[in-house]
């Protein structure tokens, strides 16, 4: 986006009057009157792109990131396997790569199995907080990974992340790449929404396996050849959130079409959306030494039309567990509302028992006066009652949440994060909430969780690179932080990275509205001609991000006749117009509108 208009309203009245729709005015000059028109296809809108072989050094967006590697456990692997370090650099032939080396093994190669066996079992038995075993071990097996370096590579290499890209309900990936590995053993994980792909050379292709669960909890998966591994593989990852699919298709036409990784974000009850970034992740097994990853150009693009709803990568979903008492939340509160900030108050109603008058006043003043949002943390482990006595928490504690504040609750969570998709199905079918876990919501990246101290070493790089990852926390004035709090110098630091990057912190209702509207928002009684365009906005409720496909100009002006309001907007390379509308608004544009 290379150019914004500011207007002033004195000064472009007389124009607009000629011209526009105000107070009932026919929007265009009788010379010029045009007919209703359907929002039609209009080919392909690119949404994010970087090709690095036009590149002289590492874009912002682009980081490696991981947990502390520091246990016992990431020592003896170390000790056994050899240390891995990973680095971003370009190459003399412009590509970003992702480079991992490993020095020589300690073990000799014949008695790595034994070593495998030994430590898997030593790292189920006595660090199930790593493991969080069930999933990892069940996907090892399904793609026979040896677990010990599926677990433990990743804390000691990191990943490579890249973000800045735009949630939407359907869009397409295109990706350029090659690899170069030492073992064929060696692979790399790529994530993009809801996926779980491997990446790895066999004979003399690159094969791209796409894992998922079946209705049975099963993991399975489709193969797909990308290219021959002499050369690029280009390749397209389709995103569709509403069907809840992954569509593959290589360059030489052929596809594979699978569910969404995980059960829990298939069956969601609401159409998904695309997270902001796409993650690698490099594995060196066997007797290899070295995995690189060329990475030459990434595009995310939409269908397009006239009028196109498009999701914002400026914004991130933020919120809080509780609230815990004043003296922990009250001065990151009042620092994320000095910013123009806001969040989520996910309500527990054990702790919002315990408030007097004076606190649920200044806890309602949040709400009304400072427009955080409303959510129901619930104070039992859903997972742990059957679920008739779960659905019967869930009906009492959102009246309860409700009665208190004064607002409908519209999202949820409870103690320990322990519930599952049966309750969030039923939340959302009953309750109109949406669930903040699972794959779609917090825990997307799996070991990450909240913002707090023990994951501030990924979050202190992200938060710098603007990564969109929807978050929560509990405290955030004490400094050192309890466990699962943030330090207060920490927070006020995030808070302060997203600034930098020109990015809002906001609820996650407000963050789930306008990503949805890249499916739910329609456009109707559209008139436009060469030099002007009018028209209805119907979204979801929430405000929604619009691209218009018109030539504008420095003299182009945009005007919501609901409102009387003229409005800014960014004009995109290729001359169309973003701006934001609202529901049940009319807005007209006027491309050669001049200034007095």
């Amino acid at each position: 986006m290379n150019s914004r208009s500011h207007l002033k309203m004195f000064s472009l009245i007389p124009s607009i009057l000629s011209s526009l729709f105000i107070g009932g005015t026919e929007a265009f000059p009788c010379k010029d009157t045009p007919k209703t028109r359907e929002n039609i296809d209009q080919g392909i809108l690119t949404l994010f792109s970087q090709n690095y072989s036009k590149s002289n050094s590492v874009p912002k967006n682009v980081f490696i990131a991981k947990l502390q590697g520091n246990k016992i456990y990431d020592k003896l692997y170390s000790a056994i396997y050899g240390m891995l370090k990973s680095e971003i650099y370009f190459k003399t032939s412009k590509a970003l790569q992702y480079k991992v080396r490993r020095d020589s093994c300690s073990c000799p190669y014949s008695l790595l199995p034994v070593a495998d066996t030994v430590l898997e079992s030593g790292i189920n038995v006595y660090t199930i907080d790593l493991v969080k075993s069930s999933e990892a071990y069940q996907f090892c097996e399904a793609a026979s990974i040896p677990l010990i370096h599926y677990m433990e590579q990743p804390r000691q290499i990191g990943s490579l992340y890249i973000c800045r890209l735009i949630p939407m309900v359907k869009c397409t990936y295109q990706i350029s790449i090659d690899l170069e590995m030492d073992d064929p053993q060696s692979f790399v994980e790529l994530n993009t929404p809801g996926s779980k792909l491997i990446l790895q050379k066999v004979n003399n292709n690159i094969i791209l396996k796409s894992y998922f669960k079946d209705s049975s909890e099963d993991i399975r998966c489709e193969s797909i050849s990308i290219g021959n591994a002499a050369e690029k593989s280009d390749f397209e990852i389709r995103f569709d959130g509403y069907n809840k699919t992954n569509t593959i298709l290589a360059k030489d036409g052929k596809c594979i079409v699978t569910p969404l990784y995980n059960t829990e974000r298939q069956r969601l009850p609401y159409v998904d959306i695309s997270n902001g970034y796409i993650k690698f992740t490099s594995f060196v097994l066997g007797k290899g030494t070295h995995l690189d990853l060329n990475i030459y150009s990434i595009s995310q693009t939409s269908e397009r039309k006239f009028i196109t709803a498009i999701g914002s990568n400026k914004m991130l979903a933020f919120g809080i567990d509780g609230p815990h008492v004043r003296n922990t939340t009250e001065q990151g509160i009042r620092y994320l509302n000095s910013k123009k900030n806001r969040g989520t108050i996910w309500f527990d109603i054990e702790l919002l028992e315990q408030r007097d008058e004076e606190d649920l006043e200044y806890l309602r003043g949040l709400v009304i006066n400072d427009s955080w949002d409303v959510g129901v943390h619930y104070s039992k482990e859903l997972n742990s009652f059957p679920l008739e006595q779960a659905f019967k928490i869930m009906d009492e504690g959102y009246s309860y949440v409700y009665e208190k504040i004064g607002r409908k609750p519209t999202s949820w969570c409870s103690m320990r994060n322990r519930d599952n998709i049966t309750h969030a199905l039923y939340a959302y079918e009953n309750l109109g909430m949406l669930w903040r876990n699972g794959d779609s919501g917090i825990h997307t990246e799996k070991y990450i969780g909240s913002l707090e101290d023990d994951t501030w070493e990924w979050w202190e790089t992200a938060s710098r690179a603007g990564m969109v990852h929807p978050v929560f926390t509990h405290e955030l004035d004490k400094d050192p932080a309890i466990k699962y709090s943030i330090s207060r110098s920490k927070f006020q630091n995030w808070v302060d990275n997203y600034e930098s990057n020109n990015m809002s912190i906001v609820s996650f209702h407000e963050y789930s509205q306008i990503s949805r509207n890249t499916y739910d928002a329609t456009f109707e009684n559209l008139r436009h001609t060469e030099n002007s365009a009018l028209f209805d906005a119907h979204t979801n409720g929430g405000i929604a991000h619009i691209n218009v496909n018109i030539n504008a100009g420095k003299d182009t002006k945009v005007y919501d006749n609901t409102s009387g309001k003229f409005l800014d907007y960014d004009i995109e390379p290729d001359n169309s117009i973003t701006f934001w509308v609202e529901n049940n608004h009319n807005y007209s544009i006027d491309l050669n509108s001049t200034e007095y």
